[in-house]
């Protein structure tokens, strides 16, 4: 394993699911700021890596050894400590490995079940020469097919900028299921990354972000308040109307929860676990070990907008 080698300011492949605008949890404009700021000289990377990534990289070279042994690979290259650079496009990437397929002779690759290898729409695949190996590891559920921003789209862009053919995501589920997916490049795929990267790259010398895909979105393209007034449609009244009406749900259903628990609590007393029926709860403690003094490093001042909208009535039109 080895850290994030590509430069922050340009695109990598691991961004590529989001700058297709496949990410599920990663909007195109989460990128696209985090490259304008590195470009105006912000560190953007974590100060600690979260444990969930951490344990993805503590596994990362014992399941990608396993899929080498499952393909028949050779020549396996793993903690590659330089970005593979596009020949042609601004957009660098950092593969977990490289392994070879085969010189003289192509590695047919066909799905097998017995060994959770996967190939699309259970194509057979002649594969020569190195490939782009890329490790996941998370707590979902197996999948028979790789969702494409689970590591395919990145693999697709890593063997963009290594001009290489084929690619294998290997996903270890829920610690113990470990499935590879093996593709060939896409053409057309290629297409529309190529038109993606060179869009991206001039939204990034622009500092021209995309239209907002939800509301912490906005926050990233609109960073600051001009602290005015803006009138706006009346049919526009229903979205606040809408807003106070589910605050008062949560509010509502916290108090209800609240109440609920009471009773309980008072029943349980210092007891860790209670049965009732077919229920079973349990109200533990949780401990915490002593910590040392820590100073706060000084900041910078700095302003940013707020992730939510504080909306009441008027009873007298607008301040």
């Amino acid at each position: 394993m080895v850290g994030k080698v590509t430069d922050d300011k340009k695109p990598s492949s691991s961004g590529v699911p989001a700058i297709l605008g496949k990410h599920p949890y990663k909007t195109r404009n989460e990128i696209l700021d985090e490259k304008i700021r590195a470009c105006a000289g912000e560190n953007i990377r974590l100060d600690e890596q979260p444990s969930i990534m951490r344990m993805g990289d503590v596994l990362e070279n014992t399941v990608l050894d396993e899929a080498c042994l499952r393909l028949n690979l050779t020549n396996i290259r793993l903690n590659i400590d330089k970005p593979l650079i596009h020949s042609r496009l601004q957009i660098e990437g950092s593969p977990d490995g490289i392994a070879c397929a085969g010189i003289e002779k192509a590695l047919t690759v066909r799905t097998d079940h017995d060994k959770c290898i996967y190939t699309l729409n259970d194509e057979v695949l002649h594969l020569k020469g190195d490939g782009i190996l890329e490790c996941k590891v998370t707590s979902a559920f197996p999948e028979d097919v790789l969702p494409s921003w689970r590591g395919k789209d990145q693999v697709l862009a890593n063997m963009e900028c290594a001009s290489l053919t084929w690619g294998a995501v290997v996903v270890l589920y829920q610690s113990v299921h470990l499935k590879i997916f093996v593709f060939e490049r896409d053409e057309n795929w290629v297409k529309d990354f190529e038109f993606a990267i060179n869009d991206f790259n001039r939204r990034i010398e622009e500092k021209d972000y995309y239209d907002a895909e939800n509301s912490l979105d906005f926050n990233i393209v609109y960073p600051e308040d001009r602290d005015d007034t803006v009138e706006l449609e009346d049919d526009l009244e229903h979205h606040f109307s809408e807003i106070l009406h589910a605050k008062s749900l949560i509010k509502n259903a916290q108090q209800t929860i609240q109440e609920h628990e009471a009773v309980i609590k008072s029943q349980m007393q210092d007891s860790k676990h209670a049965l009732c029926g077919t229920h079973r709860a349990t109200w533990g403690s949780r401990a915490y070990k002593a910590q040392p003094e820590k100073l706060v490093p000084a900041k910078d001042a700095y302003t940013v907008r707020s992730k939510t909208l504080l909306i009441r009535e008027e009873t007298h039109g607008l301040d």
